[in-house]
């Protein structure tokens, strides 16, 4: 299993799109053979931070996800909201 977290800081003017596209690409991440979880969250005390929390069975299957068409209409659409890079960090079980 591999565990991904990836954290986004959006431009204020741009959350309700990056919302409705970030959505469309969770339900159809969840879809694939390889994902275990995929859970999109907004920080609570900050509207404008989102975590996306994935779970892959497999570093293959984390690659794979990337190769998909709705990642690829996903990432192209969204980058453009982000107010900074994305932060990504990736876990593996102890």
């Amino acid at each position: 299993m591999v565990i991904k977290n990836v954290t986004f800081y959006i431009k204020s003017e741009n959350i309700k799109e990056f919302i409705e596209a970030t959505i469309e690409n969770r339900d159809n991440s969840r879809k694939e053979k390889g994902v275990i979880c995929f859970d999109f969250l907004q920080c609570k005390d900050e509207p404008n931070k989102f975590l996306l929390y994935e779970g892959y069975k497999s570093e293959e299957a984390m690659e794979e996800h990337l190769k998909t068409e709705h990642f690829e209409k996903w990432i192209n659409a969204v980058e453009k909201y982000f107010s900074s890079p994305r932060d990504k960090v990736t876990y593996i079980p102890v």
